[in-house]
């Protein structure tokens, strides 16, 4: 997580919140076991009871981890313009693409060619059919490239779905900051709580938005509690350091209490729930996964016993490679099983998709995300001669 120079384009490379870099790279890691322990569902189990533990543990987690990449998203996104000096809309619009969007496509030709050469039913799983399970759709591929319209972002590299997300939010997060910080601190929860209500409003009639439009409304509230957090981060850490020790652990314990939510919801009450508002369970879980992920990153700058845990190298490494690794890791199992299932035991092959997946995800960070980021501030500086700023 980059903290902002004193100026926006300052030569000087910037401080890191090497601790948020980490957690991302944790939350990115409990993603990868959790889809591999889905791979594992209506299949054989492992026979290693160790691994079967740790996959079995990662199960529940691994869709609330995502929460957690907004969040930070809007966090530190949002650190320049708290800071008082709000990058040129071109110029922050020209570095997310390159930091996002090049990356992508380079895996999304990678997954194309794999669905092209590849697909086809190769297990009995029914969670690994969704997946290169039919011919290439060109037209579908157009989609992803232009991220025009609503459409199957399962079949070629199925975490995407919330990159797609997150692109399309960045590309109207500089205005949604500036509205944000021309309030206090305290209304930017209320926006966010709104904009997650409004989602749930307009899929309803007489709007029929449809959820998969609405959703980015109510993840834009997400990126919201991004900004409050980078807006009190200061107070917030230090109201944390007056906390007795316990205090952490009960974050910590409420945090995994949220991620575990998914198993303790009443199917019965969810669904009388669900009746008036779809999807409205579905906002609740969110919202409880991301207030308690803020308490997470507020410790996780405030405490130093914290501090040296997440600057582990072992750990900042997953930090480092974490956008990568969670963009990366599908493609790498839908190779695997593609071309080994049934040559190989499949925890054999779990394995190698872990290793591999790192592995990947190194080489992607050095030879791909990184060259794309440093063209993406040499391409958005050519825009600095008349910049556009949005003030906050």
């Amino acid at each position: 997580m980059e903290i902002p120079a004193n100026t926006t384009d300052a030569p000087v490379r910037p401080a890191r919140y090497i601790e948020l870099d980490s957690l991302r790279g944790l939350a990115a890691l409990i993603v990868v076991l959790h889809h591999l322990r889905l791979l594992w569902q209506g299949d054989a189990e492992p026979n290693s009871g160790i691994l079967r533990s740790l996959l079995s543990l990662a199960n529940p987690v691994g869709s609330g981890a995502v929460i957690l990449f907004f969040v930070l998203s809007g966090f530190v996104l949002s650190l320049p313009a708290v800071g008082g000096r709000p990058q040129a809309f071109l110029t922050f619009v020209i570095r997310r693409v390159f930091r996002i969007y090049l990356p992508y496509l380079a895996a999304l030709a990678v997954a194309v060619a794999g669905a092209f050469w590849l697909h086809g039913i190769v297990t009995s799983n029914t969670w690994f059919h969704f997946f290169w399970s039919e011919p290439v759709n060109w037209h579908l591929v157009l989609q992803h490239v232009m991220f025009v319209g609503v459409y199957d972002t399962n079949q070629f590299d199925y975490p995407i779905w919330s990159l797609v997300q997150e692109m399309r939010i960045s590309l109207v997060f500089p205005l949604l900051c500036a509205f944000v910080l021309r309030f206090k601190s305290k209304w930017s929860l209320v926006i966010a709580f709104g904009l997650t209500a409004i989602a749930l409003v307009i899929q309803k009639p007489p709007f029929l938005i449809g959820w998969p439009v609405a959703e980015s409304v109510h993840i834009a509230g997400l990126f919201v509690l991004g900004i409050f957090l980078a807006r009190e981060r200061s107070s917030l850490g230090a109201w944390f350091i007056r906390r007795p020790r316990r205090f952490a652990a009960a974050v910590i314990a409420m945090t995994v209490a949220c991620l575990l939510l998914n198993f303790f919801v009443s199917p019965q009450s969810a669904n009388s729930i669900e009746r008036f508002f779809p999807h409205v369970m579905t906002c609740i879980r969110h919202w409880l996964i991301a207030l308690s992920s803020g308490g997470l990153m507020i410790i996780s700058m405030s405490s130093a016993s914290w501090k040296r845990v997440l600057h582990w190298p072992p750990i900042h490494f997953l930090g480092e490679v974490s956008y990568s690794l969670y963009l990366w890791h599908a493609v790498v199992m839908l190779y695997c099983v593609h071309l080994l299932y049934g040559k190989l035991p499949l925890w054999v092959i779990v394995c190698l998709v872990l290793v591999l997946s790192i592995v990947v995800s190194w080489c992607s960070y050095r030879w791909i995300e990184k060259p794309s980021m440093t063209l993406g501030r040499k391409v958005s500086n050519l825009s600095q001669r008349s910049p556009v700023k949005v003030a906050a």
